[in-house]
């Protein structure tokens, strides 16, 4: 019998044939509520979460997070809704990867839409079409760096970006020959090691108590067409 292969909720920030490369593993879109626990059924070595849901439906809970690795299986997070996850829930157990999740960590204020794009559906390759202001902010200082742009221009950049709604944001024309695509690389990243722990066969062990079952919770998995039935 096949053994179950660590699932991963990818969208935009890295393309699904790129991923496939890196590691063995159940691809999934990226997750809205109730798809963390859901994936708990499969038992699957980990769980990465690498991109979620930002508007467009209700977001990944942390309690499913939790959940997921009061079942004993590991939680990865890292480049997008991953990395703020990871950050918000690493003292909890949660394994954070990369700069994107060591930047929520250090800075407690950063917005959450910093790290998130408007996308194709993954019908059509889920591939972005907005720029995250995480990497917006890399690409500019790149820029500086290599003389492209000055400091006072992307400055004037960063600040009318920022402001704007995160579907709104684009890479300015003048910097795009110093593009940096962090969240890609935080993405890699966490899939290397996915692929490290599985040729090993170390995934990391989990030692979470389960959540407590809260009211809140079980409706708002119900509404999303799921229930915990004998454990609620």
């Amino acid at each position: 019998m096949t053994a179950p292969l660590p699932i991963v909720f990818l969208g935009p920030s890295l393309s699904l044939a790129e991923a496939r490369r890196i590691v063995q593993a159940d691809f999934r879109p990226p997750a809205g509520q109730g798809d963390i626990f859901r994936a708990c059924a499969a038992g699957p070595p980990a769980i990465a979460l690498i991109d979620g849901i930002f508007r467009d439906a209700p977001t990944v809970r942390h309690r499913e997070i939790l959940w997921a690795l009061s079942q004993g299986i590991p939680v990865f997070g890292a480049a997008s809704m991953g990395a703020l996850r990871a950050a918000e829930l690493s003292s909890q157990g949660m394994i954070g990867v990369g700069l994107i999740y060591r930047w929520y960590r250090r800075f407690a204020l950063l917005p959450d839409d910093a790290v998130a794009v408007t996308h194709a559906p993954a019908e059509l390759g889920g591939q972005a079409l907005s720029g995250a202001l995480v990497d917006i902010r890399r690409s500019l200082k790149a820029a500086v760096r290599r003389g492209q742009l000055s400091g006072e221009v992307a400055a004037g950049h960063l600040r009318r970006l920022t402001d704007l709604p995160f579907p709104e944001r684009h890479l300015p024309m003048e910097a795009r020959a110093c593009e940096v695509a962090q969240k890609a690389f935080d993405a890699r990243m966490l899939l290397q090691r996915l692929a490290a722990h599985a040729a090993r066969d170390d995934w990391p062990e989990t030692n979470g108590a389960r959540p407590p079952i809260v009211h809140a919770w079980l409706d708002d998995l119900r509404d999303s067409g799921l229930d915990l039935g004998g454990d609620a």
